[in-house]
């Protein structure tokens, strides 16, 4: 078994895809291929299934995962003696957090411990895998995990508000919810998102189904599109602090339930380390102090 086999396996398991990392590192698909099933018969297990989007880590392959990040690091700090091994914190969130919070936060965290930082982006569905298969230390959403081996802290909700471009009838007069309905609408393009089937409850409550004319997988890009004048959408409040910038307005709704949940998660695994409770009293002072 080699350590660089080990690697490429650790890759696929991130990007969740054979043809990315085959990308991503130069090389073809046969190969890549070939090498994790080299590694599957050193093991004596199959480490991915392959499914409609790419492929998915087995129980065997969760299991093995950190193992296999801890032999990867054990390599590197032999083969560089001279170098003090520093942690390397492992970060994961939805585009809406890491534009906000997580950048702040780990600002914070490198004024007070020696980390190497790795930052990902993913759904829902990707941050709770990575969780439960200890792929990741932090994940930052905007919406719970109950999974016996997942810790969970709520903070301070974020509220929901319309944006629209400047000039927009609804700036000097928005007569109801229910006028959102007149309107195009640009929604956030995963329909199975949780911020998606949010928003989609909430405006059910008030019998509105928006007109979605545009779907963007990109919040700048949904700010871009609402400043042409494309239609209007609904966003978190935290990820609005460049409106004006932006040439959008944001307002503020009377419903107090437009608002998204703060959660903060990490595996019950690391839940005594130091440098947990560290990142943990950081986020919680990011957010006010407060918990929910």
């Amino acid at each position: 078994m080699e350590t660089k086999d080990l690697e490429l396996f650790l890759a696929v398991a991130r990007n969740r895809s054979i043809s990315r990392t085959a990308e991503q590192l130069y090389m073809s698909q046969s190969t890549v291929t070939n090498r994790l099933q080299r590694l599957e018969r050193d093991l004596g297990c199959q480490l991915f299934t392959r499914t409609p989007g790419g492929v998915q880590l087995t129980e065997e392959g969760r299991r093995i995962f950190p193992l296999a990040e801890r032999m990867v690091d054990l390599e590197r700090r032999m083969l560089e003696p001279s170098k003090r091994a520093v942690r390397t914190l492992r970060v994961m969130s939805g585009r809406a957090f890491v534009s906000t919070d997580v950048p702040k936060c780990l600002h914070q965290i490198l004024q007070v411990a020696e980390v190497r930082l790795q930052v990902r982006m993913g759904m829902y569905e990707d941050m709770v895998e990575a969780l439960i298969g200890n792929q990741v230390d932090f994940c930052f959403l905007g919406e719970p995990i109950h999974h016996p081996r997942v810790r969970l802290i709520e903070y301070p909700p974020d509220a929901i508000d319309l944006v629209v471009p400047r000039g927009h009838r609804f700036v000097h007069d928005l007569p109801s919810i229910g006028a959102i309905a007149e309107e195009p609408f640009i929604a956030f393009a995963d329909t199975t998102a949780p911020f998606r089937r949010r928003i989609a409850m909430l405006l059910a409550k008030y019998n509105v189904y928006p007109d979605v004319r545009m779907e963007l997988d990109s919040i700048d890009g949904i700010k871009a599109m609402v400043a042409q004048g494309l239609g209007i959408s609904l966003l978190p409040r935290r990820t609005l602090h460049d409106a004006e910038a932006k040439g959008v307005i944001a307002i503020p709704l009377s419903d107090p339930n437009f608002c998204r949940p703060t959660f903060l998660a990490y595996p019950d695994a690391i839940e005594h380390e130091e440098l947990t409770k560290t990142f943990i009293a950081i986020v919680t002072q990011h957010y006010g102090g407060k918990r929910a």
